[in-house]
């Protein structure tokens, strides 16, 4: 299975990526994080944490270019799921959104602004064309207190854009969802002695994105 997380700026995508291939990798899977920033901040994490001897080891790639999807083809073979990480507007990052059986778009009621980001929501709808079986889900990362009902309006009309999307149940706080750098690689969902809220927020996450395509896929 493909996850691409799809950034529309800001240090939350490069961190839900980092947590959901974590977690994957310890429910046993064989995980590949791929990443398609220039910056390579979710591949940099990787090594670190890989250099501080965690466990489980995320083996990370970085791929750039628009062949991005040929790419794929013999990684799929050797994993069990691959989650890239996107930054921007770029061939990799469009080919990722092809590719990908469901798309995660982290967001701020701030971002939820639809004139701003008409591009990522028209990246997304031209996803859909080619990749009709797509799923998209938004996460509201709250600023540091819950988002309110009318921050959950703007994302849940932002969401409303884009065909089929759906706005995720669980809501990121942005102090535990961002919080300091990693050390030596730890991640939010292995850190509750920090953050409990936050590590039980990303395995909700999770869940969400893992447990429901998974059921949807069998349905």
């Amino acid at each position: 299975m493909i996850v691409t997380i799809a950034g529309s700026g800001g240090a939350a995508a490069t961190i839900v990526a980092q947590n959901l291939a974590l977690l994957r990798a310890r429910a046993g899977r064989r995980v590949l994080l791929v990443d398609s920033d220039p910056q390579q901040p979710a591949c940099r994490w990787a090594r670190r944490r890989y250099e501080d001897g965690r466990k489980p080891n995320i083996l990370a790639e970085t791929i750039l270019g628009s062949d991005l999807d040929v790419r794929l083809a013999p990684l799929q073979r050797r994993s069990h799921d691959i989650v890239i990480h996107t930054e921007g507007d770029s061939p990799a990052s469009r080919a990722a959104l092809i590719a990908a059986r469901t798309v995660v778009v982290p967001l701020t009621a701030g971002q939820a602004d639809i004139e701003h980001q008409y591009p990522l929501i028209a990246r997304l709808n031209s996803a859909r064309i080619f990749n009709p079986a797509l799923r998209v889900l938004f996460v509201l990362i709250g600023e540091g207190v819950d988002p309110g009902g009318a921050g959950m309006a703007a994302a849940r009309a932002y969401a409303a854009q884009v065909m089929s999307a759906t706005l995720a149940c669980t809501v990121l706080h942005a102090q535990g969802a961002a919080g300091p750098d990693c050390v030596g690689g730890q991640c939010v969902c292995e850190a509750p002695e920090r953050d409990a809220r936050a590590a039980a927020e990303m395995k909700e996450l999770y869940r969400e994105v893992f447990v429901v395509s998974t059921l949807s896929i069998a349905a």
